[in-house]
């Protein structure tokens, strides 16, 4: 079945870079993180929110890497990635 969902941009790359990781496409991943999180209980999802930042805005997990990351590192990336 065919919907259209809104997803902002950041949270688009980020899923989209993920779903290219795992060799899969960009709705089976997002079906696939549904479903975790559907069984997920959500004591344990509190749970492991207090192993790292969570920014208030996606509640998506903030990590941190040993420099700052930007735009320009991001499109390398990227363009060593085949689509």
């Amino acid at each position: 079945m065919r919907t259209t969902i809104d997803i902002p941009e950041r949270e688009h790359q980020l899923f989209s870079s993920l779903a290219r990781e795992q060799g899969t496409t960009l709705g089976k991943l997002l079906v696939e993180l549904a479903h975790r999180g559907l069984r997920a209980p959500a004591q344990d999802v509190e749970d492991n929110r207090s192993h790292y930042p969570v920014d208030p805005d996606t509640g998506l997990g903030i990590f941190r890497s040993g420099r700052p990351v930007g735009p320009d590192d991001v499109r390398a990336v990227l363009d060593e990635t085949p689509e």
